[in-house]
């Protein structure tokens, strides 16, 4: 029997739910001018609004994982996303600082199981031999995708190009989002095996190089054999570097940028990165899908890949030491995000080799400690700026110095995939009797 081709319409639907993801949470940062102006709010209260999101998605990261694992990623996820779609139109209605407030703390916790789901959906439905592939398309470009087209889509076309209201254009970014979280429950089910249209041949294609694909729910991380694994340790370091230098690209990059360039240059080149980030991603899921095919060695596959990605974003980092034009800046970052983000898919495909039935919660515990990076990686970048540079932060030494902090952090995750083995996996679940 032919197996069946349900798994490509769960691509797209993944596919799809990556990119309203990054297009719902970058909306905020377009709108704070409007909220500030409405209310008359200061920097300072909009930088604590700022921080709702980041400090309850980080929380909700490690319980999301837990109830998809046991749960399975049907009913958790298509509920989440019209949770956060609904909480990103409560933006638009709210009357004041609580409603906002309460609003940014619900998105973040309704947006925290995405990833995690997702990297669990793809251990069920793509087989390996084309997993990493998947992962590559879902997380890094569609997410990178949604990112760079939400300034564009929200500002460019529905606020400039069409005359809407802020407000009416985040009424029709939460209708996108209650029709993909409704097209997810409709179309979607949490293996081949339980969804109507796919026959067994799908389903035993998908599990036949990796048993635990079949198993979507009932199940408990042992937490005793996560912490013992070398492999976690390094995954947590290398997920703390990366997101501490990932935060240039969004929250100071567009600062850099407006030195010597107006708002919508700077706004144009800020998004480059992100785009090339989109490719890189590709480019990685494809290689490792490929050498995998080709010798069947795993590790390497995406050991390697993501290794050379770091040390070459590292190298070509430090050559921005050489320069002070922005544009030129500019150009070297687009190369570094393209080799840096193809660290992702490595990431994704690591953990859906190394957890089992428990995708979902071990790939919470590393966007947990990315979370960490983040916050911290933020302030670190001002504090360096302020070291190296004066108050305003415009000074190149206090740049270049910024350039070398992210040239190390991407030097030390590229040492820690020397020691990640995704052959090794974690131990055995605890699955219901």
């Amino acid at each position: 029997m032919r197996p069946t081709n349900v798994r490509t319409l769960v691509f797209f639907l993944a596919c799809s739910i990556s990119f309203v993801l990054y297009l719902h949470r970058y909306t905020w940062g377009f709108v704070k001018k409007d909220v500030q102006k409405e209310f008359g709010w200061d920097p300072l209260t909009l930088g604590w609004l700022d921080g709702l999101f980041p400090a309850s998605y980080g929380a909700a990261q490690i319980p999301s994982g837990i109830l998809c694992d046991w749960f399975g990623a049907h009913v958790l996820l298509g509920v989440s996303i019209l949770l956060w779609s609904l909480s990103l139109a409560a933006v638009a209605v709210a009357t004041g600082i609580v409603s906002i407030g309460i609003a940014r703390l619900v998105f973040g916790v309704t947006q925290a199981g995405c990833y995690p789901v997702l990297n669990k959906v793809s251990k069920n439905w793509f087989p390996v031999s084309v997993r990493t592939t998947a992962q590559g398309w879902i997380a890094s470009c569609f997410g990178r995708l949604g990112g760079a087209g939400s300034f564009f889509l929200f500002g460019t076309v529905l606020m400039s190009g069409l005359g809407m209201p802020w407000q009416e254009a985040i009424a029709v970014f939460t209708v996108l989002g209650l029709a993909c979280g409704i097209l997810f429950l409709v179309l979607f089910r949490n293996s081949p095996r339980e969804h109507p249209w796919a026959n067994e041949a799908e389903a035993a294609l998908i599990v036949e190089d990796d048993p635990e694909a079949a198993y979507t729910s009932h199940s408990y991380l042992n937490w005793g054999a996560l912490v013992r694994s070398g492999n976690m340790w390094w995954l947590f370091l290398r997920a703390f570097v990366s997101n501490m230098a990932d935060v240039f690209y969004v929250y100071w990059l567009p600062t850099y940028l407006r030195r010597g360039l107006d708002p919508g240059w700077a706004g144009t080149l800020a998004a480059l990165p992100l785009l090339s980030a989109a490719v890189g991603g590709v480019i990685s899921g494809t290689v490792q899908s490929r050498v995998i095919r080709q010798t069947g060695n795993r590790r390497w596959a995406r050991s390697g890949t993501a290794l050379a990605g770091k040390l070459l974003a590292s190298g070509f980092m430090l050559a921005n030491l050489a320069i002070d034009n922005p544009v030129a800046v500019t150009g070297v970052l687009i190369v570094v995000k393209l080799f840096t983000d193809m660290e992702q898919p490595a990431e994704w495909g690591t953990v859906s080799d190394i957890a089992g039935r428990n995708a979902a919660t071990v790939f919470a515990c590393v966007n947990t400690l990315g979370a960490i990076g983040g916050f911290v990686g933020s302030p670190l970048i001002g504090a360096v700026l302020l070291s190296f540079g004066n108050e305003a932060g415009s000074t190149t030494a206090g740049w270049n110095a910024v350039f070398l902090l992210i040239a190390l952090e991407y030097l030390v995750a590229a040492v820690a995939w020397l020691f990640i083995d995704c052959g090794k996996p974690i131990g055995q679940p605890n699955v219901r009797a």
